[in-house]
C-alpha cells in the first residue's frame, strides 16, 4: 500500500510542477474561453467564465503518460494506455480549438456562394443514387444533432466518428491479450458475451468519454468526482490483485487532485475535452482490466445521471416541446433552483464518494 500512497504524491506534485508554466502559456498565447452565450441566456444574471483557460486537462494526461513510461512500461496494456491517453487529448484539443473559434467546417461551407450546395454534384439517375445511399448517414446525423451538435466547434457525428478511432484501438488491445469477453455479476459469476462484448466496451467507452465532458461545467466539479471514482477503482484493483491498473488509477487521482487545486473556484483553469475525452475512456478501461464493468453503473453514476440529464433534455423538446429540468446538464439545474455553484459541486461530490462506495461493496459481492 505504500507504493501506491508514493505514487498518489509523487502524481500530484509532479502535476502541480507542469501546472505552473502551462497556466502561464495559456495566458500569455490566450487560448482561453471565449463566451458561453447559451448559458448566459437561460440563466440571467449568473456571472459567465469568460477568459477561463481552457485545455487544463493536458497537464493531467502528460502526468500519466511520464509516470506509465517509467513505471508500467512493461505492462501489457502500456501502449494501449499511452494511445489513449495522447489520442484522445488531440482530438480533445481539435474540439476545443474549433469551439474556440467558431464552427470550421461549417464557416467554410457559408463562403461559398451557395452554402447548401453539395460538394458533390451529380444530377439525374445519380443524383438519386446519392440520396438513397445517403439516408442512413442523415439518420445518424439528426439523431446525434439534437444531442448536441448545434454546439460550436465539431459536430456530434463527427465527433462520434473520431471517438470510434480510439476504441477499436481499445478493442484491439483486448483481443491481442485474451482479454476474456465476460462481464461478472454479483451472485451470478463471469457471464461470457462473446462478441458482443465489444459492442458493449465501444458503447461504454464512447458514453462516458461524452459524460466526463458534460459534468465539466463547474469549478471542480469534474476533478473532484474523477478523483473519487478512480480511487474507488484503485482500491478495487489492489483488494482484487491488478497492481498494474491500482498503480495506474492512482496515477490518475494524484494528477487529478493537483488539477484540482488549480480548478477550485474561481478557475485558474478549465480542463476542457483535452482531458475528459481520455480520461473517460480510461475510467472504462479500469474496469474491464480488472472485470469489474458492471460497477461502472454504481462508482459512476454521477456521470450516468449527467448524461442522461442532458439527452433527456433535447429529446424531450424534440418530441414533447417540454423540458424536464430547469436547465440541462443537472447541475445546472440545481443552480436554476438557487443553490450556489459551491454546494452543488460539493454535494456532487458527496454523491459521488457514497456511489463509490456502494459500487465497491457491489464489485466484491
Amino acid at each position: 500500500m505504500l507504493n501506491y500512497i508514493l505514487i498518489i504524491l509523487l502524481s500530484f506534485f509532479l502535476t502541480i510542477l507542469i501546472s505552473i508554466p502551462y497556466i502561464k502559456l495559456l495566458y500569455k498565447f490566450n487560448i482561453r474561453r471565449i463566451s458561453k452565450t447559451d448559458l448566459d441566456r437561460v440563466m440571467p444574471g449568473k456571472k459567465i467564465k469568460m477568459g477561463t483557460p481552457i485545455m487544463g486537462g493536458a497537464v493531467i494526461i502528460l502526468t500519466i503518460a511520464v509516470l506509465t513510461t517509467l513505471f508500467l512500461r512493461h505492462w501489457d496494456y502500456f501502449y494501449m494506455i499511452l494511445i489513449v491517453s495522447i489520442l484522445g487529448a488531440f482530438l480533445g484539443g481539435i474540439d476545443e480549438y474549433t469551439n474556440t473559434l467558431g464552427r470550421t467546417i461549417l464557416a467554410i461551407r457559408k463562403s461559398r456562394p451557395n452554402p447548401k450546395e453539395s460538394l458533390i454534384k451529380v444530377s439525374g439517375f445519380w443524383a438519386n443514387i446519392k440520396h438513397f445511399v445517403l439516408i442512413p448517414w442523415r439518420w445518424f446525423e439528426e439523431s446525434l444533432r439534437i444531442m448536441g451538435s448545434e454546439q460550436r466547434g465539431l459536430k456530434s457525428h463527427y465527433k462520434f466518428l473520431l471517438y470510434i478511432l480510439i476504441t477499436f484501438v481499445v478493442v484491439y488491445f483486448l483481443i491481442s491479450n485474451n482479454h476474456l469477453p465476460v462481464f461478472y455479476f454479483p451472485y451470478l459469476g463471469a457471464i461470457d458475451f462473446g462478441w458482443f462484448y465489444y459492442v458493449i466496451v465501444i458503447f461504454l467507452l464512447i458514453g462516458f468519454a461524452v459524460a466526463f465532458g458534460i459534468t465539466d461545467g463547474l469549478d471542480g466539479l469534474s476533478a473532484g468526482t474523477h478523483a473519487i471514482s478512480f480511487s474507488a477503482f484503485g482500491l478495487l484493483a489492489v483488494y482484487l490483485g491488478y497492481s498494474e491498473m491500482a498503480m495506474l488509477a492512482f496515477i490518475i487521482v494524484g494528477a487529478e487532485l493537483a488539477f484540482l487545486y488549480f480548478n477550485i473556484k474561481p478557475a485558474r483553469m478549465e480542463m476542457s475535452d483535452v482531458g475528459t475525452l481520455p480520461l473517460g475512456m480510461l475510467f472504462v478501461i479500469t474496469s474491464i482490466l480488472i472485470y469489474r464493468e458492471v460497477s461502472l453503473l454504481f462508482i459512476g453514476a454521477l456521470f450516468i445521471i449527467e448524461i442522461l440529464s442532458s439527452v433527456g433534455q433535447q429529446w424531450s423538446v424534440k418530441l414533447r416541446k417540454k423540458r424536464i429540468l430547469l436547465v440541462a446538464p443537472i447541475h445546472h439545474h440545481f443552480e436554476k433552483l438557487g443553490w450556489s455553484e459551491n454546494k452543488v459541486v460539493e454535494r456532487f461530490w458527496l454523491f459521488a464518494v457514497i456511489s463509490g462506495l456502494i459500487g465497491i461493496a457491489i464489485a466484491l459481492i
